[in-house]
């Protein structure tokens, strides 16, 4: 099975798109434009700060205005490691993906794929968010108030 076939497939399609995208640290561009142009394509007011922040705000759900926003952040980059065999260049290559045991695991690379994961289930909440806003669990949800020291991507559901 590829990971494209996984349920949810709009998660698991964006996900593999931004597994695609060398961004080892410090070389997050193409993936920090890859993000800015999805909000835009999806016409979400989307913004993109002086050192590469990208921000993505989607509007509430109609009949959802006066409930509470939701704020989404992760960042963008991933940490370059590789076994000792593996021939991977971080700066060109995009990561090889299998699904195992019930796990999507990285060939020949460990620790990068986790650090997208987070950025793409943000991509794919802003374009099914109205969908499966009410199946998050709200113990799921923490309020994390840190400086970001990398490029990071925020989207807020609902927050003017």
């Amino acid at each position: 099975m590829s990971i494209k076939e996984l349920d949810p497939q709009i998660v698991w399609k964006n996900f593999y798109a931004l597994t695609q995208i060398p961004r080892p640290s410090k070389h997050e561009e193409l993936a920090v434009e890859y993000m800015y142009n999805w909000g835009k394509e999806h016409g979400l007011e989307t913004i993109k700060d002086e050192v590469g922040n990208i921000i993505i705000r989607k509007p509430a759900t109609p009949g959802c205005e006066n409930m509470k926003g939701v704020i989404l952040q992760g960042h963008v980059d991933m940490v370059p490691q590789k076994n000792a065999d593996t021939v991977h260049d971080f700066e060109k290559d995009g990561l090889k993906l299998r699904v195992e045991d019930g796990f999507i695991k990285a060939t020949g690379t460990s620790g990068s794929v986790m650090a997208g994961a987070f950025c793409f289930s943000r991509r794919s909440a802003a374009s099914g968010w109205e969908k499966s806003a009410h199946r998050l669990p709200k113990n799921r949800l923490q309020n994390s108030r840190r400086k970001m020291s990398a490029t990071t991507i925020q989207i807020s559901f609902g927050v003017s």
